[in-house]
């Protein structure tokens, strides 16, 4: 039998060329290490990093996405952190996780 991927078994995962900082706003700072990135910073003096601020429902998700906690996990632990207020949870999980997908700043493990 086809086993169907689940995408609340899955378990979300940083990047290593993405960090966060943490101060008055939460924002994440992409890297740029590939060689072309570097070869374009330096003639054509785009940015060596790009940047990406993060209200407090980003942040919140993206200090777990670190591969210990499933897609399931994170989003009972946003219900029981924000309450009513995140309502609807899963949505907007989903939207935020396929967002950060799409710009390859995460992984989803098995």
């Amino acid at each position: 039998m086809k086993q169907r991927n689940n995408l609340l078994l899955k378990r979300p995962i940083g990047r290593p060329h993405v960090a966060a900082e943490v101060g008055n706003e939460s924002r994440l700072v992409v890297h740029h290490n590939h060689w072309i990135s570097k070869l374009c910073t330096r003639f054509f003096r785009t940015p060596a990093q790009t940047y990406f601020n993060l209200d407090s429902y980003g942040s919140f998700v993206w200090f777990h996405c670190n591969g210990e906690y499933t897609v399931g996990d994170i989003a009972r632990l946003m219900s029981e952190e924000f309450g009513t207020e995140a309502e609807p949870v899963m949505e907007r999980l989903i939207v935020f996780l396929r967002i950060l997908i799409g710009r390859k700043l995460i992984n989803l493990q098995d």
